[in-house]
């Protein structure tokens, strides 16, 4: 093996916590003037195609039983200053253009039996969703807004909730629907909102698209401040 090169095992989870690790590998390999090939792990529960690229790592669904020996999983890195080179592997024929991307986290995160705290519950839920309509409501800088969900009835409510003008997102079914709505949250014009107690889906994305991520005071008591994103917290 050449000192220049590590292998990564990544994690078989959600897209969200794979991207988490290449940001953090990305900015350690270019600081380290190194290269990665970093396995793209899927599961029962979660696979996916890898439908993104990074300036120093090289995304490979297996690695040889002798890479193997050189599996590594200390080249974390985070600063907040770094500005992470990516692409995707996909295009939106005519993006749509909107100020604010709200993204509403539900399923399998809303679980009280379960005392993580980067979980939550229905009620905390339905009381950020209200907290986000009556915010974008009264915040006279927004003009536009778009939803993105794991669950598809909040979208209808909000759009009867929030009086600004929603773009409706088109999607591709050659495209896994998970990898279109990541995309569509790195583009707001000016900020996502973070609708839910914590997403690693919405916090990655604002790190890619450097924009900035509005939550509300329930989501500090979370794993989020360990992104390092650029969080601004409504009062």
């Amino acid at each position: 093996m050449e000192n220049s090169i590590i292998y990564f095992n990544g994690r078989p989870d959600g897209i969200g916590n794979r991207i988490e690790q290449l940001i953090y590998i990305q900015q350690y390999c270019k600081e380290n003037n190194l290269q990665c090939i970093y396995i793209w792990n899927n599961s029962y529960f979660r696979n996916y195609k890898c439908l993104i690229s990074f300036e120093n790592i090289t995304i490979k669904d297996k690695i040889t039983e002798k890479e193997k020996k050189y599996l590594t999983n200390d080249c974390f890195l985070r600063t907040p200053e770094y500005i992470v080179k990516y692409n995707f592997l996909f295009t939106i024929p005519s993006p749509p253009v909107y100020d604010v991307i709200i993204h509403i986290r539900g399923t399998d995160r809303l679980n009280p039996s379960i005392k993580h705290h980067d979980f939550s519950n229905v009620t905390e839920l339905n009381n950020i969703m209200e907290k986000t309509i009556n915010y974008l409501n009264n915040e006279k800088t927004i003009t536009t807004y778009t939803v993105v969900t794991d669950d598809k009835q909040y979208i209808n409510y909000m759009k009867n909730k929030i009086q600004k003008e929603y773009i409706e997102l088109s999607y591709n079914h050659d495209i896994h629907n998970d990898w279109i709505d990541f995309y569509y949250l790195t583009q707001p014009k000016k900020f996502i909102l973070m609708c839910c107690r914590f997403s690693s889906y919405s916090i990655t994305a604002s790190i890619l698209g450097n924009k900035e991520i509005r939550i509300f005071k329930e989501s500090i008591d979370s794993a989020l401040p360990r992104y390092k994103s650029n969080i601004k917290i409504i009062s």
